[in-house]
């Protein structure tokens, strides 16, 4: 008869794993939640986590309302193993949001026995305080895809004038103007214009932003991808854009038309699309901005589309951009290379951005949409001696003067100063004071 002397060992070690397991599952973790004042009277409060399969919406995971007005559910975790969850009212549309509507990582908590664990919902998605900086409107028209939505961002002496203005098409208008409409964080375009418009660093324009829909990936793609099971759908897109939007708008707004007055921007699908057109449509845009673009898209796609094609005959502003906490950075580099050996000059008419540090989401677009702009619109012609553009030349102006002459006879001049320079040789001299003095007398 053989014996297993071990036997008694194993099983007691058998018998502790079992326990230690039993205790782990048993683990009782109180999640109480406190709610912003905004949420509905009568939406139920869930949380979804990886503990149920991230179910925004599952009844056995609503919280309960106390008489403090903060909500309670108490679930049995896991004891010492981290789980991420969210809060939501029934939906990822009514996921939480950060106090200024931002995007949150997940949450992260590692249960400890029994505890009770307190949180704080800033906002929800859907219930945000409108962001909108100046003139922000929006329109549909029917046919433009089955009325999809756009939202026009105008200059700030839209009503007070008769200009015409450029135009700048932008993808995913959701996101641009304001918080209130984001799904993912606003990308500030408004403000951004705002700024720069009101510091003469660009000429006023108009922006459009396309809203997105659930054919985004197909809409925003010239090429299947397998992998992914979507997309070709672009050119149907872009041409749906030239074909209806555009005469439409031109005839609702006031704008500068053809492809020097026309651009597109958009950033990682839509970035991709946006440098598709900018090569396969350079007839209708003349200046594009692709912000993270999906280059990786169906095999590196575009890099090979725009490989076979020569430099577009009226794309005069190419930009592109990436984090460098990124992925795509080698493809951005391999397109800035075709561009180049295309004729494109960097720095010149072509500017690839390579933005230390960011990473892919709308809070690090917004931070480099400055520099996307300064780069595609042009800054506003000076205003001749008049330093504050108020349509007057007096004393106000020569005050700053002074300061654009750094010598008895000037210096180099500063784009800033060009409104002194009276007589166009590229300097603020003696010979400006004296355009200045004759402009002041006659006016």
């Amino acid at each position: 008869m053989r014996r297993f002397p071990y036997l008694p060992l194993a099983t007691a070690c058998l018998m502790t794993w079992f326990l230690n397991l039993t205790a782990a599952s048993g683990a009782t973790t109180t999640f109480r939640v406190e709610v912003p004042e905004s949420t509905p009277a009568g939406d139920l409060i869930y949380i979804a986590g990886d503990f149920q399969g991230w179910d925004p919406g599952n009844p056995a995971y609503a919280l309960t309302e106390q008489p403090d007005d903060t909500w309670e559910i108490t679930l049995s975790l896991p004891d010492g193993i981290p789980t991420q969850y969210k809060f939501t009212r029934g939906s990822w549309q009514t996921v939480e949001k950060g106090p200024s509507g931002e995007e949150l990582p997940n949450r992260t908590y590692t249960p400890q026995g029994t505890e009770t664990v307190n949180h704080v919902v800033a906002s929800w998605a859907d219930i945000q305080p409108s962001t909108i900086t100046g003139h922000v409107e929006s329109f549909v028209y029917a046919p433009f895809l089955a009325g999809r939505r756009c939202w026009v961002y105008l200059p700030p002496d839209y009503f007070q004038s008769t200009d015409s203005y450029p135009v700048l098409y932008m993808h995913d208008g959701q996101n641009l103007f304001d918080q209130a409409t984001s799904f993912a964080g606003e990308w500030q375009v408004d403000e951004t214009c705002e700024l720069l418009i009101g510091n003469r660093e660009i000429e006023p324009i108009i922006v459009v932003g396309v809203e997105n829909s659930a054919a985004r990936c197909d809409e925003y793609t010239p090429w299947i991808d397998t992998a992914y099971g979507c997309g070709g759908g672009g050119d149907a897109y872009l041409q749906a854009i030239r074909d209806v939007l555009i005469p439409e708008f031109n005839l609702r707004y006031r704008t500068q038309t053809g492809p020097a007055n026309t651009y597109m921007a958009g950033s990682s699908l839509g970035g991709l699309i946006s440098v598709y057109a900018g090569y396969a449509y350079d007839d209708v845009w003349g200046r594009i901005a692709g912000v993270s673009p999906s280059y990786w898209w169906a095999g590196q796609g575009m890099l090979s589309y725009a490989a076979a094609q020569s430099k577009p005959a009226t794309l005069t502003h190419f930009y592109q951009d990436m984090g460098t906490l990124e992925s795509g950075l080698a493809d951005l580099r391999a397109m800035r290379d075709i561009a180049v050996g295309q004729g494109f000059l960097e720095g010149d008419n072509l500017l690839s951005v390579e933005a230390q540090g960011h990473t892919h989401n709308e809070y690090y677009w917004a931070l480099r949409m400055p520099d996307i702009l300064r780069f595609l619109i042009d800054r506003p012609a000076p205003c001749l001696g008049d330093w504050d553009c108020d349509g007057d030349i007096d004393l106000v102006d020569f005050a700053d003067m002074p300061t654009c002459m750094t010598g008895p006879l000037g210096g180099v001049l500063d784009p800033g100063c060009a409104t002194f320079d009276f007589d166009g040789d590229t300097d603020v001299d003696v010979e400006d004071f004296a355009g200045f003095q004759a402009a002041l007398t006659s006016n």
